[in-house]
């Protein structure tokens, strides 16, 4: 199954050959035999279409399911981390001035990482890819 979806442009465009030829082939030797091939040539690229159109909506389906889901074992994860950062900064926390500006730079980042977390979708990916795509290692 893998190897045909693989390899479905390529089964397609062979089976849309055969269709159009076969069409051709079978056309009564007083019919326009042109015609008959550019009509099922046409009917032959709107299925394509329909057709790669569907499974690429699927694909995009699939991935920004996989995407939802990434996303919330990520959110867990950090925010329980980033939850517990929390609670040992508060119970560090002195009077002391450097201590409370400490305390709001660590709950700004963390509202920060958790807002990102929230957004995080394929459009802010290709963002985050572009800005830094020079540093990240080849595919």
């Amino acid at each position: 199954m893998k190897a045909f979806l693989n390899n479905l442009e390529l089964i397609l465009t062979a089976a849309g050959l055969v269709v159009i030829f076969g069409a051709t082939l079978l056309t009564p030797a007083t019919a326009n035999r042109w015609e008959v091939a550019a009509v099922t040539a046409i009917a032959v690229g709107v299925l394509h279409g329909v057709i790669f159109w569907l499974v690429r909506r699927r694909q995009r389906q699939v991935r920004q399911q996989a995407l939802e889901e990434v996303a919330v074992m990520l959110r867990d994860i950090v925010n329980n981390q980033l939850t517990i950062i929390q609670a040992g900064v508060h119970v560090a926390q002195t009077a002391s001035p450097e201590a409370d500006r400490a305390v709001t730079h660590i709950g700004n980042a963390v509202q920060e990482i958790s807002g990102v977390l929230r957004n995080l979708s394929e459009e802010s990916i290709r963002r985050w890819r572009s800005k830094y795509g020079r540093v990240l290692p080849p595919r």
